[in-house]
């Protein structure tokens, strides 16, 4: 039988986020959330003792198999979970990792700390700390951006599908009301005007039964870009881009508020509802 050998090793990696402590802490503790920049669950079950599992890899590539187990939990504060990577059958590292939420001027201070041992011949720690700064650059990615100093807030997600697919799911009407608005939410169109000076009226309902009625002018319409002027309060303009990314499309969507109080007062709902409607997107792009 071969002998495998094992290596013991800790690394610590510190990251910033411009995001409310709440919200960074969402994208690790929310299913949803997390499937925006880890791989999907399988299992996921949040609480001290839970287990979350999920598997994947790269397309052609052997298949990873996630196990953690939750250790402590303090939200907005701490996580620590244990757990195990198998490459098909094979163990290949066990590890126990610590992630720290630390409150600053411009967001949080995330620190990841792991103490993990890899066997020789299928994992090493410096393969895993360099895996592992490439997956909190896609949590940086699924929190969005903001710019204080131009109002903006700015979310970007790509899609596995040709754009002139997800053009249509943004300019065909039957298509875009199934997916617009945070999760929940449904639409009620009224005019659909699709061109330079052309009217968007919808009313959008709630999940309590609210109504908020919604009126936009249409500034840009091209398929590599449309531009929008929300003039219903609040006002904002929407700019949406569209891009050819590896056979896939990448999308940028960026919501700039006319004035600072609006943004400083709307950035907290704003950001995580337009990354929910993002995921719808993706969700109706599946179907489609």
């Amino acid at each position: 039988m071969k002998q495998r050998y094992t290596t013991h090793s800790t690394f610590q990696i510190e990251r910033i986020y411009r995001a409310a402590p709440e919200r960074v802490f969402a994208a690790w503790s929310d299913r949803s959330a997390k499937a925006r920049w880890f791989q999907p669950a399988d299992e996921f079950d949040f609480r001290i003792g839970g287990r979350e599992l999920s598997r994947g890899g790269p397309p052609g590539g052997p298949v990873y198999t996630f196990e953690a187990y939750y250790q402590e939990i303090v939200p907005n504060e701490r996580l620590v979970y244990t757990y195990s990577l198998d490459q098909g059958e094979i163990r290949i590292s066990v590890s126990i990792a610590t992630i720290e939420f630390m409150p600053t001027s411009d967001g949080v201070k995330l620190i990841f700390t792991e103490q993990g041992t890899f066997f020789d011949g299928y994992d090493t720690p410096e393969q895993r700390e360099h895996g592992t700064k490439e997956m909190l650059d896609l949590l940086a990615k699924s929190l969005g951006e903001s710019n204080a100093a131009t109002f903006e807030l700015v979310s970007r997600r790509k899609f596995g599908a040709p754009r002139n697919l997800v053009y249509r799911a943004w300019t065909e009407p039957e298509l875009l009301a199934q997916w617009w608005g945070p999760n929940g939410f449904t639409n009620t169109f009224h005019t659909f005007d699709l061109r330079p000076g052309g009217f968007w009226e919808f009313t959008m309902h709630s999940p309590d039964g609210a109504d908020f009625p919604n009126r936009n002018v249409f500034l840009e319409v091209g398929p590599e870009s449309i531009v929008l002027r929300h003039e219903s309060r609040p006002h904002f303009i929407l700019t949406f881009t569209f891009e050819d990314v590896d056979g896939g499309t990448e999308i940028t969507f960026k919501q700039t508020f006319e004035t600072e109080e609006e943004y400083n007062k709307l950035k907290p709902i704003c950001e995580e509802a337009n990354e929910q409607n993002l995921d719808r997107l993706g969700s109706l792009l599946n179907r489609l």
